[in-house]
């Protein structure tokens, strides 16, 4: 019976875990609004392209702004693309893209690390002669 006795003592205990907290810690590296504006100016020829190369000095965001489009027979309605990617050779090769017509806010942002970059304006398609553009690059 003593036995028994201590048998049912031990299934009647009671035991706890108590659960561990776990900690996560993520660094992230902090991104900068633009400081820096540079102007390309340059036409594309029918079929084309353009590209301008700058240097970005801290990871933050870019925006590309296609200011303006002209030229003989260019409608003021055409649309161009855009595109920001690295320098290869004599062109650019793009990560981002977008196609804009002119206007006055970003037509294209994204955010890069320091290094060289390059804008890359181009015909999609639709002009029937070369196309002078104004566009402005905001970077850190």
């Amino acid at each position: 019976m003593f036995a028994l006795l201590l048998l049912a003592a031990a299934c009647s205990k009671n035991n706890t875990v108590t659960p561990t907290a776990t900690t996560t810690t993520t660094t992230t590296t902090p991104v900068t609004t633009p400081t820096t504006s540079e102007v390309f100016a340059s036409t594309v020829p029918v079929g084309g392209a353009a590209f301008y190369s700058f240097n970005i000095a801290a990871n933050g965001t870019v925006n590309v702004t296609l200011n303006s489009v002209s030229g003989v027979g260019v409608p003021s309605s055409v649309q161009l693309g855009l595109g920001i990617g690295t320098p290869a050779g004599v062109d650019c090769t793009v990560t981002s893209t977008a196609t804009a017509g002119a206007g006055t806010a970003p037509q294209l942002t994204g955010t890069f690390g320091p290094g060289l970059f390059c804008v890359r304006v181009y015909d999609v398609g639709n002009l029937f002669d070369a196309a002078a553009f104004k566009a402005t690059i905001a970077h850190s």
